[in-house]
């Protein structure tokens, strides 16, 4: 190529003979492609270039013949800048070939000869597996389930993945430039902020801990693991919201917790009943002897009301650890509550307003009558506590169905329909920290006499035994709202009389009963009361002896009162050989604690009289099965 004038250009001579020969030397084994341009952008030198090309197929031709559409403009834009300034350049551009697509970065630089630009020079580097991994990052930091941050040595949000955003919901925008510690619980921010001193200092973190506050105020734990670019400073951190499994551990942890006390209410529940069950008898024989002084008499009744109140004791330390027994009926949650507004009306003080508001439209729940009494009445005095300066008591009947997407939103409930309770008052409330514990048993927040700390553990206890849910939602200074849900029956409801109405008629006898009772100390105060009722008794202190006795007694014996746990063999076990004796013989159990294993045995339909019982009780039982 020559000049106007005739002369050949620099470039020419610059790239002819030896000179090129030269720069063939310098450059064919070089990494990237490098090429020369005159100032129309026609290539004048190029060491190698892309597969499928050859040198001479370039060399000549417009460098944009080899630059895509797409990119054509940034190109031209790069040359031109710097053809007019002097000042090296760059831009990316991307190449097909045979075997895919190569992605350049091309920079560009200007050919001074005697103070003008002649052309320019550029170094092709091939970054395709830089861009393509840089693409997969990009990929995965958005499609990532976890949690992706980057955060800036002063603490400021430099990069969040989509997840961070929808589990705080908050869209990107609004997060990045942000100091992270915004969006911290307060409780959580003195310890978050100096784990990220350690982290800024070197010291990676695994399994860090803490809650983060959702833009609708609701908390999130997310558990961390975090480390530091020593170069820029910035911590890159991912999480996990691990709520909901913490959720489930602190569930599994109570109910470990609720299982631990009923083995411990269970294996002294048996003796303990049948040592009250004792002191009960005994006393009521004691003051039915004319002989006794009214001074003694005293002394008995305040023996008596000790021994009631242990006995209480025990049957709610079983009945949280839904080790109680259950006699279930079907019951219509609005006629019970109706039913007991007047006794709910003697236990609070006239300073607070009850308030019932039935909507269960007549629905059942299947359940046992004495304990829904106990949840109802419970709930009541607790809020009664809660309001020592008067107050608003509402109780409430709904009929509720949780659905799947329900159990997602709360990892307490469950799949169902149920008939709801809700029982609401505007006391003094509840802090997290007591939420947290409400239903531990002895816990209290009453003092040392203000309570056994049972009341709302049974509640919990009755509520899961019955298949339901309980759950409490509390603010301090807001009130408390219990929320009890039973699952709903079809059967219609049976009107079985109330717990809290029992009658105190003593029917009397003159039948013959046979006793077996391995305790003596309960044995001898039951057969002295079936006595003083009129009836005619025999008395085993086992199975094998009350059997021996069935079998010698050849006059009809008309009843037979078998405890159910008893030395080599039981009650049920008893029946059994008893009944193949005698068919048309009649049976009525006594249990102080019978688990699981000895209620199995028992035949379908058999009568339990729960230990410790009261006199009247007894006759009661026993007049029943006679004239059943």
């Amino acid at each position: 190529m020559v000049t106007g004038s005739g002369e050949p250009d620099v470039l020419d001579r610059w790239l002819s003979g030896e000179g090129r020969d030269a720069l063939d030397a310098l450059t064919q084994r070089a990494p990237e492609v490098l090429g020369v341009m005159d100032r129309d952008f026609i290539i004048r030198y190029v060491n190698w270039t892309a597969p499928g090309l050859t040198r001479d197929e370039v060399v000549g031709g417009s460098v944009f013949n080899l630059v895509p559409p797409g990119y054509a403009d940034d190109a031209r834009a790069c040359f031109e800048r710097v053809l007019s300034t002097g000042e090296p350049g760059s831009f990316e551009t991307m190449f097909p070939t045979p075997d895919g697509v190569i992605t350049w970065v091309v920079r560009v630089g200007p050919i001074e000869h005697e103070g003008g630009i002649i052309g320019v020079f550029t170094i092709n580097g091939d970054v395709t597996e830089d861009r393509r991994g840089g693409a997969d990052r990009d990929r995965f930091f958005s499609l990532s389930l976890d949690m992706l941050i980057v955060v800036s040595p002063d603490g400021r949000l430099k990069r969040v993945n989509p997840a961070f955003g929808e589990a705080l919901g908050y869209e990107i925008s609004e997060l990045v430039g942000r100091p992270f510690l915004d969006f911290l619980d307060p409780d959580d921010l003195a310890r978050t902020s100096a784990t990220h001193d350690a982290v800024l200092a070197g010291r990676p973190v695994t399994d860090f801990e803490n809650r983060y506050r959702r833009r609708d105020g609701t908390s999130r734990v997310f558990s961390w693991r975090s480390t530091v670019d020593p170069v820029t400073g910035d911590v890159y951190a991912v999480a996990r919201d691990i709520t909901d499994q913490r959720a489930t551990e602190s569930a599994l942890r109570h109910a470990q917790k609720m299982e631990a006390v009923g083995q411990l209410a269970g294996g002294v529940a048996h003796d303990f009943n049948n040592l009250m069950q004792a002191v009960l008898a005994n006393v009521e024989l004691a003051l039915g002897d004319a002989a006794v002084s009214p001074k003694v008499a005293q002394h008995l009744r305040e023996i008596e009301g000790a021994g009631l109140r242990a006995a209480e004791l025990t049957k709610q330390l079983l009945a949280f650890s839904r080790r109680q027994p259950l006699h279930r009926v079907p019951i219509d949650l609005d006629d019970l509550l109706g039913g007991m507004v007047r006794l709910l009306r003697r236990l609070l003080p006239e300073n607070i307003v009850i308030d019932v508001r039935a909507g269960a439209s007549s629905a059942s729940v299947s359940a046992d009558r004495t304990q829904l009494e106990q949840v109802i009445v419970n709930l009541c005095v607790n809020a009664r506590d809660a309001m020592e300066s008067g107050g608003k008591l509402t109780l409430e009947t709904s009929h509720v169905t949780i659905d799947e997407h329900d159990c997602e939103l709360h990892p307490w409930a469950k799949p169902g329909a149920f008939a709801r309770l809700s029982v609401t008052d505007t006391g003094v409330g509840m802090s997290a920290e007591v939420r947290e514990r409400v239903f531990d048993p002895f816990f209290t927040t009453k003092g040392l006499r203000g309570g056994t700390g049972l009341g709302l553990a049974t509640v919990y206890g009755i509520v899961q035994q019955h298949g339901g849910l309980v759950h409490v939602y509390s603010e301090v200074g807001l009130g408390t709202t219990f929320k009890i849900y039973l699952p709903a029956d079809d059967r219609p409801a049976t009107d079985d009389g109330s717990a809290v109405d029992g009658g105190m008629n003593v029917p009397l006898g003159t039948e013959t009963i046979l006793l077996a009772e391995d305790g003596e100390l309960v044995r001898s105060p039951v057969i002295q009361i079936l006595e003083g009722a009129g009836y005619r008794t025999l008395a085993a202190s086992n199975g094998l002896e009350a059997i021996r006795l069935l079998a010698e007694h050849p006059e009809p014996i008309d009843l037979v009162v078998l405890d159910v746990v008893m030395p080599d063999l039981g009650g049920p076990e008893t029946w059994e050989r008893m009944r193949a004796m005698r068919p048309d013989l009649r049976v009525l159990f006594m249990s102080g604690y019978a688990d699981n294993r000895y209620r199995e045995r028992l035949p379908d339909g058999a009568e339990v009289l729960e230990k410790p019982f009261r006199a009247h009780e007894l006759l009661r039982r026993v007049r029943h099965r006679l004239d059943a």
